[in-house]
């Protein structure tokens, strides 16, 4: 029976003990925050002769408010040099020998040619069945806001509407691109949105 009794007043004892320690550290809290904020309403001037020398906390300025955060955020942002977004194209061509289409999405650039490898382009079209292409006959290439038609030092030339190029050209929905005996009309040209 003593034993429960003196069990019974431990746990009394270490409840109290717990409860008074909970209420102590809640109300330094509370009066560290009180501190802080009459701290903060006035700076402390290091002149001044009845500066205590026991408060050894230093100065902490006051929390900033959301919307101060948020308009700081904007600033920062609008400071920032813009990243031009990388923007999506999408070509259809049309082999007018055989009536198969041929759809690409790509950002920079398309390959056509002979060869099975288009590693070194973006996205690529081989052509196999026709001798008279190159391995590398052709590119397709966006600069600005336009596609551009560019030679690849092809062997037999590459033409756009029955005419060769020798440099890079501009081209646009219902041109033919002649390449060997191969010929591609252009279906439609689609540019992503901003």
């Amino acid at each position: 029976m003593w034993y429960w009794i003196v069990m019974a007043l431990l746990v009394i004892g270490c409840a109290a003990l717990l409860g008074g320690t909970f209420a102590s550290i809640k109300k330094n809290k509370a009066e560290a925050a009180g501190g802080r904020r009459r701290r903060s309403r006035r700076y402390p001037d290091e002149d001044e002769d009845d500066y205590d020398d026991d408060d050894e906390e230093e100065y902490e300025p006051p929390r900033r408010r959301a919307s101060q955060r948020r308009q700081a955020g904007e600033q920062q942002q609008a400071q920032r040099p813009r990243q031009k977004k990388r923007r999506q194209w999408k070509i259809i061509l049309e082999d007018l020998d055989t009536w198969e289409k041929y759809s690409f999405v790509f950002y920079d650039t398309v390959g056509i040619g002979r060869g099975r490898d288009g590693s070194m382009y973006e996205k690529y079209l081989p052509i196999p069945s026709d001798a008279r292409v190159s391995k590398a006959h052709c590119v397709i290439i966006h600069r600005g806001d336009k596609l551009y038609l560019k030679d690849e030092d092809s062997r037999n030339g590459t033409f756009l509407n029955g005419r060769r190029i020798d440099r890079p050209i501009v081209i646009q929905k219902d041109d033919v691109i002649g390449i060997g005996e191969t010929q591609l009309e252009i279906q439609r040209i689609l540019r992503e949105s901003e």
